[in-house]
């Protein structure tokens, strides 16, 4: 840009200049005062012009580092009514509606968090919500209650390497291939926590995103008497 720069200002140097030499030697004395006028203001707006494409560009890198940042409470400010000051405003418009989407979901996200929450706490199934992403297991109440514990967060690795556990890695892995959305069985199931373990009839269900991408895994379990080795059964 710098480059561009100097070199369109590098022409209208040269270009002064000629007409300057033109008019100071081959015309008559009005035409040259006129043409010398003409020639000084043609640069001056020249000079004009390259200083706000240059605070344009300046402006425009500091608010996209800002947004590279995640940081999108940035914008630009440009004096004038020209198409710079245009493109400025455009700009601004677009960054107020990125932080009014943003804000939606984020809302979206707390109120969402504030019912899986309340859920957790009031009902009486236990769950377990697998989060694939972080690699970390969610278990409410009523699942703690069943297996006598007093914590809330486990690694998922924790309860799938537990070789006591294979029917529920079993149900685990059809689900993480794909084989299944929905996938039920009654199994002893094994927590890394002072050997805590319950007989349990559940039920496993794929959640997945916008793009059939597999996201987390919810477990809805009852207690049950007595443990039952069964096989699977994909619904």
């Amino acid at each position: 840009m710098k480059k561009k720069i100097t070199i369109i200002f590098s022409l209208a140097t040269i270009i002064f200049l000629v007409i300057w030499y033109i008019a100071m030697y081959h015309i008559t004395s009005v035409v040259n005062d006129t043409l010398v006028l003409l020639a000084g203001l043609g640069c001056i707006m020249t000079l004009y012009l390259l200083d706000r494409i240059n605070i344009f560009k300046k402006k425009l890198a500091l608010a996209l580092k800002h947004i590279l940042e995640n940081n999108f409470q940035t914008g630009m400010s440009m004096s004038g009514s020209d198409e710079l000051t245009g493109l400025s405003s455009d700009f601004n418009l677009a960054i107020d509606r990125i932080n009014h989407y943003d804000l939606l979901r984020e809302n979206q996200i707390i109120c969402l968090n504030r019912i899986i929450s309340m859920l957790n706490r009031n009902i009486q199934n236990g769950v377990m919500i697998l989060d694939l992403d972080s690699a970390r297991i969610k278990i409410n109440r009523a699942a703690q209650e069943m297996f006598g514990v007093n914590q809330d967060d486990l690694s998922i690795d924790s309860v799938t390497k537990l070789n006591a556990n294979s029917e529920f890695n079993r149900l685990y892995q059809e689900i993480i291939a794909g084989r299944a959305n929905t996938i039920a069985g009654t199994f002893e199931l094994f927590l890394p926590i002072l050997r805590a373990k319950a007989s349990v009839n559940m039920k496993m269900f794929a959640i997945k995103d916008k793009d059939e991408k597999l996201d987390t895994i919810i477990c809805i379990f009852t207690k049950t008497s007595i443990a039952v080795d069964s096989s699977p059964e994909a619904v």
